[in-house]
């Protein structure tokens, strides 16, 4: 069959929507004339539809080659890797392809959702700008301008967008959920409840009807209509969790903590790992915890102070524990086997990737900050076995009740939260396991009530910062204005670092207390081990 018969059928099958037919018959085209820009650039957007990215990127490198000029084929490539997450390809082919054409309104609008997802606030609002000005009734550029200020903190800028919305595109549906938004941020909640309440989106936009639930359910319980803000909250976990029940397994991680339960039982009683010297760098700084324990608290309270850094909630110690199940063949009870030169290869890795984050400095204290760290324990003390522990915690009830309410991105730890059953009993999972690792290992730890944090502030602080080495200064007086200039905060908790204390929270779980009854005796055997 002739290349042009061949090019017109493809076509034709695409029309009809026969993807994986038009794929072919392009394919075939291609063999006949490999020089076809046309066809091999289809062949790289159709193979990019169905999902089949390795040939994709194949496809689009292809194109490139026939012409070196296509800004499309490199902004399509920085699409794809960044579905990948390979962050510095995908900047890499966007920033070719904006070098080319930096007038495409397609491509600024995906630089600036790239940017927005890699915290990156002032490249962020650049490219959503260019974005408007290239189409400027494109209301999906102003949402997440919108979105941008609301999470950077820039009550201004958010006032200003939503003035600009409201004028071009009228009190929609979409425009009236931003006015919500609005609302909530300037704490006019029963406002907030008048206007989202009633409003109406399509089922199928769960994320809508998600995050819709969940502002109400704040507002709710700011107002104190405690069975109202509770219903919601459910309305909003059940509807994540029929979203995401099939990609996120909670028995998976929590099989995990059952795992090493088991191992920890079979280990010698108050096993000592020796205080080696491996190198000349200071162990690390491990703050950890259970979710909503106040770690987001103290990290902000701790990167106040000029001789700490604090590295958050980025996967180094998850992707550690995967190299050293190498050496130990996944099975706990080889930890003690590893050798010096295995721990120094992997104590390397460590430091490699952090300084990658955040540089290196002499004379810094890091803090690495990931609160279901708690769980590798063993294996920290014995790659570290100097490093010291910060232990965040929290009334239980509150704990639970905090993690009921958060709209905790989807994973598998995180599918434990939907309800406050589920959530208790990840809590006891975790908490044993924590108990047991108390009992065997030689760590440095140093506890934090959150609530001597907000009731004793200046105390509490100060024997943290002598566990860790360093003094007092007055400016963590004022960590939430550091906060508010960080901009972008990459946990759930962004809203509430960047105001002054309050105890508003500290008992909070009464409020809804009638909710505990299948889980409140079990809870209290946890209340009183912590002294609550």
């Amino acid at each position: 069959m002739e290349f042009s018969n061949l090019v017109d059928k493809a076509n034709i099958a695409f029309q009809n929507n026969k993807i994986y037919e038009s794929i072919k018959l392009f394919d075939q085209a291609l063999k006949l004339n490999p020089t076809s820009f046309d066809v091999c650039y289809k062949l790289a957007l159709l193979t990019f539809q169905v999902g089949d990215l390795k040939n994709s990127i194949n496809f689009f490198e292809k194109t490139l080659l026939l012409n070196p000029k296509s800004s499309l084929a490199y902004s399509n490539l920085g699409l794809i890797y960044s579905k990948l997450n390979n962050k510095k390809l995908a900047l890499h082919n966007y920033l070719k392809s904006y070098e080319i054409n930096p007038n495409n309104f397609t491509l600024n609008y995906n630089l600036g959702s790239f940017y927005f997802s890699n915290n990156d606030y002032k490249n962020s609002e650049k490219h959503f700008k260019l974005a408007i000005q290239l189409n400027p009734q494109n209301f999906f550029s102003y949402n997440n301008l919108f979105q941008l200020y609301d999470r950077s903190n820039n009550f201004e800028k958010l006032e200003a967008i939503f003035d600009q919305i409201l004028k071009l595109f009228g009190r929609t549906t979409e425009v009236q959920f931003l006015e919500g938004n609005l609302k909530y941020k300037k704490k006019k909640y029963k406002d907030t409840i008048k206007i989202l309440k009633n409003l109406e989106f399509d089922k199928r936009d769960y994320q809508k009807n998600i995050l819709k639930n969940n502002i109400l359910a704040k507002c709710y319980d700011e107002v104190g209509s405690y069975s109202e803000a509770y219903d919601c909250y459910y309305t909003s976990n059940q509807l994540t969790e029929s979203v995401f029940k099939n990609k996120f397994d909670k028995k998976k991680f929590n099989d995990r903590i059952i795992y090493r339960l088991n191992s920890i039982s079979n280990m010698q009683r108050k096993l000592s790992f020796n205080k080696e010297t491996y190198d000349q760098r200071d162990d690390p700084v491990f703050l950890i915890g259970f979710p909503r324990s106040g770690t987001t608290l103290l990290d902000t309270i701790l990167r106040t102070h000029l001789s700490i850094e604090v590295i958050e909630e980025e996967l180094i110690v998850l992707n550690l524990i995967e190299k050293l199940n190498n050496y130990i063949h996944n099975n706990l009870l080889n930890l003690n086997s590893i050798n010096r030169k295995e721990i120094k290869q992997l104590r390397d890795y460590y430091f490699n990737e952090r300084e990658l984050l955040v540089g290196y400095k002499e004379k810094i204290i890091y803090i690495d900050k990931l609160p279901l760290n708690i769980i590798y324990l063993a294996e920290l003390n014995k790659i570290f076995p100097n490093a010291k522990f910060i232990f965040a915690l929290r009334n239980p009830h509150d704990v639970i009740l905090s993690c009921f309410m958060q709209p905790f991105l989807p994973n598998d730890a995180m599918s434990n939260f939907y309800n406050l059953e589920d959530a208790y009993e990840f809590y006891d999972l975790v908490m044993t396991l924590w108990e047991n690792y108390t009992q065997i290992l030689n760590i440095n730890i140093h506890e934090v009530k959150y609530e001597d944090v907000v009731n004793n502030f200046d105390y509490t602080i100060k024997q943290l910062l002598k566990f860790l080495g360093t003094n007092w200064i007055e400016e963590v007086k004022n960590f939430y204005l550091t906060a508010s200039k960080r901009g972008i905060i990459n946990t759930p908790s962004y809203n509430q670092v960047n105001s002054p204390i309050y105890n508003k929270s500290i008992n909070r779980w009464k409020n809804y207390h009638d909710k505990f009854s299948k889980i409140d005796l079990k809870l209290q055997n946890w209340t009183k081990k912590f002294k609550y």
